[in-house]
């Protein structure tokens, strides 16, 4: 069965500055090795440097037909955010837009947010989240109330924030849930897919920042049908990428 891995890492962050940058040649043999289709590619440096960072995961792109991208955005910077999407949203490589929400000051709810999020419009990309906080997951779901039109995938950062999720995104049907294996517990796969349905619950493996064996494993070792696993690892990105 192929696999499509919707969030990978590229580069490093100032806070990992000591640690060897991310080859993407690696993530080739990790794709050849366990069948993935496409990677899903965000740049860590873009957290910091919006254009040159994007700029530099562009370049990266071309060296693989199944790498694609996940263009990252921030409400801090509307003006260059749209600049960006300008030039990059049209192109079929990217996957759509992220934002990084690392503390309750990143919120995208505010009036920065709202700009980008209703220059996404014209692009029919989904938006990739995160949500690091209990306000920040509440600015996804305001958002998403707020541009029903986008689709968006919500990407908690510790095992509370995925807990909790799951039954506050309950009636956002343009919110999908994107499970992190570190901070995704026994049993909430599971019960993620009960609450929230088999079409709304998405995987990823994290390359970059956690060995991808460990993502599959929490697959392999999940009580889910067959027809569920297809769902969570191929057929659900596949949707989303065709938007």
């Amino acid at each position: 069965m192929p696999f499509i891995d919707l969030q990978c890492h590229y580069g490093v962050t100032p806070e990992t500055i000591a640690v060897r940058p991310s080859q993407l040649a690696e993530a080739a043999v990790y794709a050849d090795k366990f069948g993935v289709e496409q990677l899903c590619f965000s740049s860590r440096e873009a957290v910091s440097d919006l254009v040159g960072g994007n700029n530099r995961l562009a370049e990266k792109l071309a060296q693989d037909k199944r790498f694609r991208g996940w263009l990252t955005l921030s409400p801090h910077q509307p003006e260059q955010s749209q600049e960006l999407a300008r030039k990059y949203l049209v192109k079929p490589n990217w996957v759509g837009a992220r934002f990084e929400q690392n503390g309750d000051a990143d919120a995208i709810d505010g009036a920065g947010g709202h700009e980008v999020l209703n220059a996404l419009r014209r692009y029919s990309r989904p938006a990739l989240v995160t949500a690091s906080t209990p306000a920040t997951l509440a600015a996804v779901i305001t958002v998403a109330k707020d541009f029903h039109s986008l689709r968006f995938v919500l990407s908690p950062q510790s095992d509370s924030l995925t807990s909790n999720a799951i039954s506050a995104i309950k009636e956002n049907v343009n919110i999908s849930l994107l499970l992190n294996v570190a901070y995704t517990q026994r049993g909430v796969l599971e019960r993620a897919m009960e609450v929230l349905g088999d079409r709304r619950v998405m995987w990823a493996s994290d390359w970059g920042s956690y060995h991808p064996a460990a993502a599959l494993g929490m697959i392999k070792d999940s009580a889910i049908t067959t027809a569920q696993r297809e769902r969570l690892t191929y057929r659900n990105a596949k949707e989303l990428l065709s938007q």
